[in-house]
C-alpha cells in the first residue's frame, strides 16, 4: 500500500481548488464591448419544464432588447407594459417552456442592438417549484413546504434559511443543493434539525459532497414521524445577490456519474448510475447521437418513486467503450484492453486496485489517460504502468494529470494498475480509462465565449493554439451562420511564445445578416500524416471565469460562442505598423486610417489596445474632416519578447448616438 506524504496531499488539494486542464490554459482575452448587455446571476435560477414563467433579469445595458437566447426550446416574449425594455438595469422576459425540454443545466443570454450578453445558467427541472419567502431566516418561523419540491432561495450575509417538512417514520428523502454549480460564489451546506429540541439530527450534515463541486447532498432516513427543519446557509456566513441556490427535496436518486461514463456515437445501450444514492435508480436505454458537434449528453436518473434526480453527463466517444470486469485486483486477472478503446471502471472498496493489460509493439507510442473529474466524478486517480515482469515503468504525479505518454521499450504485454490517490473507495468512485495511439495535433482556445462585431466592417479575434508535435500551417475558420465568415492561416512557428496569440481571426459579416445574436463555432483544420484533422475552439476557461471561477462548467457548452452582430458604424478603422518587429528599446511607426460614411465628418478619438507591459503608445484623435493620424509605439529596455495583437478603437459623436469601431488586430512582435 502506498503512503502519500502529507505535503503532497496538501499541495494537490490546493491545486484542485483551481480550474484544471484546458480551463487552466493561459489565453489572450479580447477587448470587451462596454455597450453590450451584461447579466447578473439569475433568481430564481430555474423553472419546471412545460411551465410559463416570468424571468426577471438584472444587469447593465439591458434596455432595447431584441432577442432572448436559450439552449432549450421555449417561446420568449418581452412585454412592453410598465416601460419594460427601457430600463438598463432590469428586464422581464416571459417564457413558455417546452414540456419535452431536457432536464438539467441550460444557458440563457440577452441581446440588444449594441451586443450580446454573457451566459447565465438556468435549470430546467420537473419538481414543483417553490420560491423562498423572506420570513424563513429564523428557526421559529420556517417556511413550510410540501415534498417533493425544489426551492429557489437566496442567502443573506450572516443568515440561515429554514424550511419545515413533514415526513413519515422510515421515510427516506434526498436533499440536494445546486449552488456553486449555478455559477455563483456560494459554498452551501445543509443540516436537518429536530424542531422539538432545536438540535441537529445525527449524521444529517452535508457540505462539499463528492462530485458536486462543493455543493451538498444528503440521503436521510427519518426514524420518527413528524415535522423537521432543513437549514441552508453558506459555510462562511457570506451572502448577497450572487448567493442563490436551488434546494431539491424528495425521494429521488442522487448520482454523480453514468455507467458507462461514455458511449460510442451511434450505439445503443443501457445506462446505469454511480453515486451516493442510486439504489432505486432504474436502468435506461440510451441511443448515443451521431452528431460530431455534440461532446456529451445529460441523462437524469429516475427512481422507483417516479421522481428524477439531477442529470449526469455521458461523454460521446469515437472509441469502442467497454465495462470493467471484476475481479481484477490481481495482475494475473487484469482486464485486457484493445488499442484504441476505453473502459469504465469503479473503485468500490477502500484500497481497491484495478488492473488492465494491453499488448504493444516496440516503439509504439500510446496515450493512456484516466478521466474522472472532467466528467464530474469525484475520483482522484493514481496509476502505475508496469512491464510483463512487474517492474514499474512510470507512475502519475499526484499534482498532475492521470496520463501517460508512453513509448513501448519492447514488444510485449504491459499492465496498468489503477487505485484511488487516497486509497478511498465507494459507489461514486468511478473513472474512464482510455488507451489510444499517439497522434500529433493541436488545441484551439479563445479568451471569451461571447463578443460583438459590426456587419459590413472587418474585425478580429485573437486565437490561441497549443501544438502537439505538429508544426505546419493551421487554417482557422468560422461555422454556424450563413453570411458570417472568418479566416486565419497560422504559419509554421506560431505562436512564437507560450501564452501569446497565434494570430488574429479576421471576421467579415455580410450586411444582409440581421443585427442581433448568432451562435457560431471557431474551428481549426489541417492535414496531418495524410489525414484530415479538426479541432473546435474551446471557451471552457472563459465560461469558467464568467461563472465565478466554476472549475467544471457544463461541458455541453464548451465550444459554443455567441456573436452579437452590430450595425455598420459610421466609420471603419484600419491600422498599419512599420516595422512589425522591433527589439526592446526601439520604436515603430503606426498609421490609423478612417473610412468614413458619407456626411460623417466628426473628430474620432483613438485608443490603442493590446499593448504588453513596458510598451506604450498614444494616438491623437483623427481631426474632423480628416481620415488619418500617425503615432509611435515605443518599447522600453524592460520589454520582454511577445507577439501581442494590437488594435485601435475609435469613438466619435454621431447624429443621435456615439459611433465606435475597433480595427482588426495586427500581430506585432517584440524580439531581442
Amino acid at each position: 500500500m502506498r503512503k502519500i506524504p502529507f505535503l503532497v496531499l496538501f499541495i494537490f488539494a490546493c491545486m484542485m481548488m483551481a480550474p484544471m486542464g484546458a480551463n487552466a490554459q493561459k489565453v489572450v482575452p479580447f477587448p470587451t464591448n462596454a455597450g453590450a448587455p451584461t447579466l447578473k446571476p439569475i433568481f430564481p435560477a430555474g423553472a419546471k419544464r412545460g411551465s410559463s414563467i416570468t424571468l426577471n433579469l438584472t444587469g447593465t445595458n439591458l434596455a432595447g432588447p431584441i432577442k432572448f437566447l436559450s439552449s432549450f426550446p421555449c417561446k420568449a416574449t418581452i412585454p412592453t407594459e410598465n416601460n419594460n425594455g427601457k430600463d438598463a438595469a432590469k428586464l422581464a422576459v416571459k417564457l413558455e417552456i417546452d414540456p419535452n425540454t431536457t432536464l438539467g443545466f441550460h444557458t440563457i443570454r440577452i441581446a440588444t442592438a449594441k451586443g450580446v450578453s454573457n451566459t447565465r445558467i438556468l435549470c430546467i427541472d420537473d419538481l414543483p417549484e417553490v420560491l423562498e419567502v423572506d420570513t424563513n431566516k429564523n428557526k421559529m418561523t420556517p417556511q413550510v413546504v410540501t415534498l417533493p419540491c425544489v426551492v429557489s432561495g437566496k442567502i443573506d450575509a450572516e443568515s440561515n434559511d429554514y424550511y419545515k417538512i413533514s415526513v413519515k417514520a422510515g421515510q427516506e428523502i434526498s436533499f440536494e443543493v445546486l449552488g456553486r454549480r449555478l455559477g455563483g460564489t456560494i459554498d452551501p451546506q445543509i443540516n436537518l434539525i429536530d424542531p422539538k429540541t432545536m438540535r441537529e439530527l445525527p449524521k444529517s450534515h452535508s457540505n462539499d459532497s463528492p462530485g458536486a463541486q462543493t455543493d451538498p447532498r444528503l440521503r436521510y432516513v427519518f426514524q420518527k414521524e413528524g415535522d423537521y427543519l432543513v437549514e441552508v446557509r453558506d459555510v462562511s456566513y457570506r451572502g448577497g445577490d450572487d448567493f442563490h441556490y436551488r434546494l431539491r427535496m424528495g425521494d429521488f436518486p442522487m448520482a454523480t456519474s453514468p455507467i458507462p461514463m461514455a458511449m460510442k456515437r451511434g450505439t445503443k445501450g443501457n445506462v446505469n448510475f454511480a453515486g451516493p444514492a442510486v439504489e432505486t435508480a432504474l436502468s435506461q436505454e440510451v441511443v448515443a447521437p451521431v452528431d460530431p458537434l455534440l461532446d456529451s449528453i445529460w441523462i437524469a436518473p429516475k427512481g422507483k418513486s417516479g421522481l428524477t434526480g439531477w442529470p449526469v453527463c455521458v461523454l460521446l466517444s469515437d472509441l469502442t467503450e467497454t465495462m470493467e470486469l471484476e475481479p481484477n485486483n490481481d495482475p494475473a486477472k487484469a482486464n485486457k484492453i484493445a488499442i484504441p478503446s476505453a473502459i469504465t471502471a469503479r473503485l468500490l472498496e477502500k484500497g481497491d486496485l484495478d488492473h488492465f493489460s494491453f499488448t504493444a509493439k516496440k516503439d509504439q507510442r500510446l496515450i493512456i489517460e484516466a478521466t474522472s473529474q472532467d466528467l464530474y466524478s469525484p475520483t482522484e486517480v493514481y496509476m502505475a504502468l508496469k512491464d510483463a515482469k512487474g517492474a514499474k515503468l512510470a507512475e502519475t504525479n499526484p499534482t498532475g494529470a492521470s496520463r501517460f505518454d508512453f513509448k513501448a521499450p519492447a514488444d510485449g504485454d504491459y499492465t496498468i494498475a489503477v487505485e484511488h490517490l487516497h486509497l478511498w473507495g465507494g459507489p461514486a468512485e468511478i473513472y474512464r480509462l482510455s488507451i489510444t495511439n499517439y497522434e500529433p495535433g493541436f488545441d484551439i482556445t479563445i479568451g471569451g465565449d461571447h463578443f460583438d462585431g459590426p456587419a459590413g466592417a472587418p474585425f478580429s479575434v485573437p486565437v490561441n493554439v497549443t501544438r502537439r508535435d505538429y508544426a505546419d500551417t493551421i487554417e482557422v475558420s468560422v461555422e454556424g451562420t450563413k453570411g458570417i465568415t472568418g479566416k486565419l492561416s497560422i504559419p509554421k512557428g506560431q505562436p512564437a511564445q507560450a501564452g501569446q496569440p497565434a494570430g488574429n481571426l479576421n471576421f467579415e459579416i455580410d450586411e444582409s445578416v440581421a443585427v442581433g445574436p448568432q451562435l457560431i463555432r471557431i474551428v481549426g483544420t489541417a492535414t496531418i500524416n495524410g489525414k484530415p484533422y479538426k479541432s473546435y475552439a474551446s471557451v471552457r476557461g472563459a465560461m469558467s471565469t464568467s461563472l465565478a471561477g466554476l472549475p467544471i462548467p457544463p461541458r455541453t457548452y464548451w465550444n459554443e460562442i455567441a456573436l452579437g452582430v452590430l450595425q455598420r458604424p459610421a466609420f471603419i478603422l484600419s491600422l498599419k505598423i512599420d516595422p512589425l518587429t522591433i527589439a526592446p528599446g526601439k520604436k515603430a511607426s503606426a498609421t490609423v486610417t478612417a473610412s468614413r460614411a458619407k456626411d460623417f465628418n466628426s473628430e474620432i478619438v483613438i485608443t490603442v489596445g493590446g499593448l504588453p507591459a513596458n510598451v506604450t503608445a498614444k494616438a491623437g484623435p483623427i481631426p474632423a474632416n480628416m481620415n488619418e493620424v500617425k503615432f509611435e509605439i515605443t518599447s522600453t529596455e524592460k520589454a520582454v519578447p511577445a507577439t501581442p495583437s494590437i488594435t485601435v478603437t475609435g469613438k466619435a459623436k454621431g447624429k443621435d448616438k456615439e459611433e465606435t469601431h475597433t480595427s482588426p488586430g495586427i500581430t506585432f512582435t517584440i524580439k531581442k
